[in-house]
This record gives structure tokens, sequence and C-alpha cells, in this order.
């Protein structure tokens, strides 16, 4: 862009870089009119296009303001001022909205299938107290009915208890009560032997009768037999297992729960001791009629009642029957009155006949709670882990 500075002292040079010959004025003072008139025509055309090239530049610097003449003065230069943007026509102006590109078509990318998950089973804790991991009853049920004093007497006893700590408690044929333990290697072979048979497998738990998954083939004149005891096979847990197997229907047992019956029915745990209970319990009756209608007989005679216990009309006062706790030391001067096994005795104070049950506790029984018959069996985390 050529600037008024150098039209002012009449040197540019762009005719120089066009091939012409430079102007130079003699005369300082001559008019910008009288240079025009010497110049040749080359020049003249020159000089045009430069006044046409100002002209555009003075108009596009101030937009909307009327076209002066271009007038060329050189004692003062005009100033040039900077356009500034008109907001209405910022606003007005039209502007041409984006042609829409249209997107590459995505590729799929392939997913890999999740594998399903199968939820954990969350088996609850070990309970609290005195835990059972295997429970064998050999006589349970029948015609009979169930009279309060029975439990004292010692009908449903179990014929086997393992705990998961380890004790175990058997009873004999003759009733006696023993006691041994088992090593955590001894209690995950006799659970790994119940695994192999495929015990824990079978369907069914024999509260079906003759229609239950446990049983095959009964005899058509076994399946009307009644009145006769239960076997109940109880294991605790993971796995655990309850099973009710009634007493004519043990040959028709299915494989694997026939071994198991055969195997807790023929238990007998070594390095045996009479159990020694922590507690007793001691039922007391008014009259014999109790001690006969166990078996006594009509000639039953009754013994002297230990003077060193509490009279036995004080621990009855006017009740007709009371269960009396007692811890072992204070049954040394009774136990030469019974057997091994619980029972009902005779005893006297002075013309009073009283029928007395002393029946030991076992360790997982209660005062309130005596001969409980487990009705399904329990899974939890057992203490100690067995080899797979």
């Amino acid at each position: 862009m050529v600037l008024r500075s150098q039209i002012k002292d009449g040197s540019f040079g762009i005719g120089e870089n066009l091939g012409f010959p430079p102007f130079r004025p003699e005369d300082p003072k001559r008019s910008i009119a009288e240079g025009f008139a010497g110049m040749n025509k080359n020049w003249m055309l020159l000089f045009g296009l430069l006044l046409l090239t100002m002209a555009c530049n003075l108009e596009l610097a101030l937009p909307g303001q009327p076209t002066q003449p271009a007038e060329i003065g050189l004692a003062t230069p005009t100033r040039r001022v900077a356009a500034s943007p008109s907001p209405q026509s910022a606003l007005t102006t039209p502007i041409s909205a984006p042609k829409p590109t249209r997107s590459p078509t995505p590729t799929p990318v392939p997913v890999p299938s999740r594998t399903p998950v199968t939820p954990t089973e969350v088996l609850p804790t070990l309970p609290a107290g005195k835990v059972i991991l295997i429970e064998y009853f050999d006589k349970y049920g029948g015609d009979a009915p169930w009279m309060p004093p029975d439990a004292y007497i010692g009908r449903h006893l179990p014929r086997l208890v393992i705990y998961t700590d380890g004790q175990l408690i058997w009873r004999d044929d003759a009733g006696a009560l023993w006691e041994s333990s088992m090593s955590k290697d001894a209690m995950c072979t006799l659970v790994g032997g119940l695994q192999k048979f495929g015990f824990f497998k079978v369907e069914g738990d024999g509260m079906l009768a003759a229609d239950d998954p446990i049983y095959e083939k009964i005899p058509a004149e076994r399946q009307n037999d009644t009145g006769f005891v239960n076997f109940l096979l109880v294991v605790n847990g993971n796995p655990a297992k309850w099973v009710i197997i009634y007493r004519p229907f043990v040959d028709s047992l299915v494989r694997p729960v026939k071994s198991a019956w055969e195997l807790l029915n023929s238990f007998k745990p070594s390095d045996v001791q009479p159990y020694e209970p922590e507690l007793y319990v001691m039922w007391i009756e008014a009259q014999q009629k109790l001690a006969r209608s166990y078996g006594a007989g009509q000639d039953l005679q009754p013994a002297d009642w230990p003077r060193d216990l509490p009279k036995l009309n004080k621990l009855l006062g006017n009740q007709d029957a009371v269960q009396v706790p007692l811890d072992s030391p204070e049954v040394d001067s009774l136990l030469g009155y019974y057997d091994p096994s619980p029972g009902v005795k005779l005893f006297k104070e002075g013309q009073d006949r009283y029928s007395v049950i002393l029946r030991p506790l076992l360790p997982h029984e209660e005062l309130d709670n005596l001969s409980p018959v487990p009705q399904a069996a329990q899974r939890f985390v057992l203490p100690f882990k067995c080899p797979k």
C-alpha cells in the first residue's frame, strides 16, 4: 500500500519495480496537475491505478460512510481511523449453516460373553454351645404314647453322639453310657465315608413312608406293618442330611442309605470310659405307681432314702411330681442303687413311698429340653477342614 508520505516527497519505488523511470519533480512547489501534464502516458496510467487503490482502501476502512472525493494533499496526511464493527451488521448478516457431514458407520466391536457365575452359598457359623456333628437313634417313636417321665427314664436317648469338638458319647446294649474322643482326622474319615457311599446325594428323608425314595422294592406283606420303632440318622455341617428309617423296611433301603445305617448301627468306639456328666436330673413322684409301670413289678422292695440328701417330702412339697437337678458330688450316695442305665427306683421315708428316676444329662441337653430329637439337619461351617 502506498502512503501519503511517499506521495508528498514524490518518491515511490513502484514505477521502478514495474520498469518505468522514476518520477522526480524538479521543483517541489510544482502542483500535482503540472506534474501530471509532464508525464507520459505510462506514468498517467500507473498513477490512475494508484488513486483507484487508495479510494478502495478508504471505502473499506470506513464502512457505512458516504463516499467522499479523494483529496490528495501533500501538507497534512490524513489520519487513518480504525473501523469499528457494527453490532447490527454482526447480528443481521446471514451466516450460512455448515453442511451436515455423515459420520462413518461405527464398526461393531465384539463383546466377550460373560461366563455365568454361580453365587456362593454363605453358610451359618458354628452355633453356640455344644454342637452335634453326628447323632444316631436306634429306638425312636413307636405306638406307646409319650409320657413326661419318658425323657427321664431314658426313652429316646441316642445310641451315638459325636460332637464337633471330638467328644463322643456311646450307649451300649445294656443302656450304660460311655465316653471317648475322636480326632479331627477320624471325624473327617467318618464323614468322608458317608460321602463315598452317596448318602448325601440320595433324595428323600423317609417321611413318605413306603413311597419315599430311600426305599426300593418293599415286599407287599411288609407295607402294612405298624407299631414298630424307627432308626434316625442325623449328620450336621456341610454336607448335611436327616433320614428316618422304619424298622420293617430296613432290608429295602437303597444301597447308599443302607450302608450309612450299617456303619452307624454297628459303630463301637475304642478306648471308652464310663461317662461322667457334669449334671444329673432327678424326677420324683409320690407313691409307687411310676416304679411299677416301668417294670419294677409288684414285689418291688423300697430302699431307705439316703440321710445325707434332703428329705423327699420336702423336695416334693405339695406337688405330685418334681424335677430336681443334682451335681455329680450330690449323687454319690444314690449311684449304688441304680444300674449303669437310667431307671426307676422305689424309696421310702417312714410309711411314705416315692418313685425316683435318676438320669445323667448329655452335654447338649438342658433341664427344660431333655431327649431332644432333631427334626432336621443343620447346615453350618465346621470348625475344622477335611481334605478333599
